[in-house]
């Protein structure tokens, strides 16, 4: 129903026609993709063995190109949310771009020094590797039309290049330190980079001269978006705050402070109106720029999360994390309504057992991954339940004490029928272990928590029909 939680955000992009956002980070090994109408997530793309560094979506929206720490690049169907193809590049991915016909992709990262892979879309063979820059890529980024490719590295220098046959244009040179992002006007005419050296740089592709310096961040600058007409440029920064600059004059339009940590990833929307940030305090954050109010922040960071726990009403979940903070949110919309230190916190589930609402029956986990039932009830009969294929670490019984609830290494939640001793359904979606399990007051909601960072909603008539599949 609801995913709740995310790490530290290191990439965001806007589907073209605005209706989903792309988010990754290193909560995790995967690709969340938001609905832009109720900011909820729709879907999960997981593959990646670790942090998903740099996203892109085709201009037709179907497909989202991803690159990651762990050395790959992958190719997403976004009604599927299945990778098409995956290229192992050999060293940690940091930027990734669409070509404007949708037919090249391109990467840069920290392997094969000063490098630039251009790739055929469709398939991931390797059209093209552009070399010239003398330390690692940390940017890319193709021009509106398809025609220029434009790399950031750590040896303080811009390129642009032809496309696709990788003819070097010009080197821009004027940034002293690392150039760690770059990003084409939607004209195509402008080029910005942002650098260590805590600017940002504005420059005419056409003659590759700079045109001007913005100076205002008083830390290095991570991240640069456009808008849409090319009239803003958003500045995200490891000093907290986002900056807006008008792009003719070059002017400061404002600052967007709230977030706690470095501010890895700006977006702006497809009509301009809202702007998309992403932080490593482990939230994404969605503002009416112009007013420079916070519209909503989801996605907010729970570290692994030890223990999950509704309200006696079931409006309110709980999730408690093992860095020893409460994060509470409201069920039906979604919305976070506290963040507290935990007095619970770090007390681990060690205890994988739990008994039945009327002490009829008692349940165990095991390392071997089954579950221990007794009932008491009938002399202590012993019944073994299989399934998970990894140490069972957390139980919960229904309020009416008809089905049992079990969270595993194997990051699945398992429902089963205790009456009968029978499985039900299998929920998946966790990437890490699930540590926490507990059923909502009335029965209808399941609540899980893992080490991925996230706890989950399940509707428990939708994992019994799906299970029943």
């Amino acid at each position: 129903m609801r995913t709740l939680g995310f790490g530290q955000v290191l990439a965001l992009a806007f589907s073209p026609d605005g209706r989903l956002l792309a988010a990754a980070g290193r909560g995790g090994s995967s690709v969340q993709l938001v609905a832009t109408e109720g900011w909820k997530v729709v879907r999960t793309l997981e593959g990646h063995a670790r942090a998903v560094t740099g996203v892109a979506f085709s201009p037709d929206g179907a497909r989202v190109v991803s690159g990651a720490e762990d050395g790959t690049v992958r190719l997403w169907e976004v009604g599927r949310g299945r990778a098409a193809w995956v290229a192992d590049v050999g060293d940690t991915v940091w930027s990734v771009a669409f070509s404007a016909a949708g037919d090249l992709v391109a990467s840069g990262g920290a392997g094969l020094s000063g490098q630039v892979q251009l790739r055929e879309a469709d398939t991931g063979r390797v059209l093209r590797r552009i070399g010239g820059h003398v330390w690692s890529v940390s940017s890319v980024s193709l021009s509106p039309d398809g025609g220029v490719l434009a790399s950031g590295s750590w040896d303080q220098t811009v390129r642009l290049w032809t496309v696709p046959a990788g003819e070097p244009v010009a080197s821009l040179v004027g940034h002293v330190d690392h150039v760690l992002g770059v990003a084409f006007s939607p004209s195509g005419d402008l080029l910005a980079s942002c650098s260590v050296d805590k600017t940002v740089r504005l420059w005419d592709v056409r003659s590759g001269k700079p045109l001007r310096t913005l100076r205002g961040h008083s830390s290095p600058v991570l991240s640069v978006a456009f808008s849409p007409d090319g009239s803003l440029l958003a500045s995200g920064s490891t000093d907290h705050t986002v900056r807006l600059w008008s792009v003719p004059e070059g002017a400061a339009m404002g600052t967007l402070t709230g977030h706690g940590g470095w501010v890895n990833a700006v977006a702006f929307g497809a009509d301009g109106t809202v702007l998309a940030t992403g932080s490593e305090d482990g939230t994404v954050r969605v503002w009416d720029w112009r007013a420079g109010e916070v519209l909503r922040s989801i996605l907010p960071r729970a570290n692994w999360v030890d223990g999950v726990s509704f309200s006696p009403d079931g409006e309110v979940l709980t999730a408690h994390s093992r860095e020893g903070r409460a994060f509470c949110w409201e069920v039906r919309t979604g919305a976070l309504v506290g963040v507290a230190d935990d007095p619970d916190s770090h007390r681990g589930s060690s205890r994988p057992s739990a008994t039945s609402p009327n002490g009829g029956w008692a349940a165990t986990g095991r390392a071997d991954g089954s579950v221990v039932l007794t009932a008491r009830a009938t002399g202590g009969a012993v019944h073994r339940l299989t399934g998970h294929v990894g140490r069972v670490e957390c139980l919960a019984f229904s309020p009416n004490g008809s089905l049992l609830a079990s969270g595993s290494w194997d990051g699945t939640v398992r429902l089963w029928d205790v009456r009968r001793r029978a499985p039900l359904a299998v929920g998946e979606g966790h990437t890490d272990w699930v540590s926490a399990v507990a059923f909502s007051p009335d029965g209808r909601l399941l609540a899980s928590g893992s080490r991925d960072g996230t706890a989950k909603l399940w509707e428990v008539s939708a994992l019994l029909c799906q299970g029943e599949r």
